[in-house]
């Protein structure tokens, strides 16, 4: 089998209402920070000390307030890219309902819903910020610690959710130069970014796929770090 030119799969509906909600809500979030900006002190109390009471201060700035929003949408455009990666393939001539082609749409799927539960959130700290910058006292309240903690369990529930519905593929057919240090799956050749196991206990990426490669650069330097780095840059005194 030779290798073609890079194609999609289609995604699933639930993906691509996702993706409708999460640009809707970054838009919400956007225009209502913009609609508060005014209301804001010009310094915005950033640190405070034991009592509650600031102690470090930042100048307003549009593009401090709108931090938030930069959030989500790091979150869309990382998580997204990493739901359009595994759902690359590099053949056109593909059946619709082979495994593998189910394998990468669930697994986009489960991406972009988690990625649409942390923008959710995010939508929930900008209401949060804004009020603790008007009341000039810290905490983002205890509706913010639980919304929190129900991310984290919506989270699991898609990973689970994605897991079942991965279910448990058939083995392919062992040949042992595509397959490196006995587990990991190396064929340029093959179209598939997701491959069964050598046992066919459960699903592998195809680290002959340059895509394989940048998934996992994308998920270690930017999906996992960035939008942290950018929320403690905002907060930080």
């Amino acid at each position: 089998m030779r290798a073609g030119l890079t194609s999609m799969l289609p995604p699933t509906a639930l993906t691509r209402h996702a993706v409708r909600a999460m640009t809707l809500i970054i838009l919400g979030t956007a225009i209502f920070l913009v609609a508060r900006y005014g209301s804001l002190p010009g310094l915005l109390p950033v640190h405070f000390a034991p009592n509650s009471m600031p102690n470090g201060w930042q100048y307003k700035t549009l593009e401090r307030v709108l931090m938030p929003a930069f959030v989500q949408l790091a979150l869309l455009v990382t998580l997204g890219g990493i739901g359009a990666l595994l759902l690359s393939r590099t053949d056109r001539g593909l059946a619709p309902d082979g495994p593998d082609v189910t394998a990468a749409a669930t697994a986009a799927e489960a991406v972009i819903l988690i990625a649409l539960i942390w923008v959710t959130f995010q939508a929930y700290a900008a209401f949060a910020l804004v009020r603790m910058w008007t009341a000039g006292r810290s905490g983002l309240g205890s509706t913010y610690g639980l919304l929190e903690l129900i991310g984290l369990v919506l989270t699991a529930v898609v990973g689970v959710r994605a897991h079942v519905r991965l279910g448990r593929p058939e083995p392919l057919v062992y040949i042992p130069e595509h397959w490196r240090l006995g587990q990991l799956y190396c064929n340029a050749n093959h179209p598939a970014l997701f491959v069964p196991t050598r046992d066919g206990s459960r699903w592998t990426l195809n680290f002959g796929r340059p895509a394989t490669v940048v998934l996992l650069a994308i998920i270690l330097a930017v999906g996992v770090m960035l939008p942290a780095l950018i929320l403690v840059l905002a907060l930080r005194s």
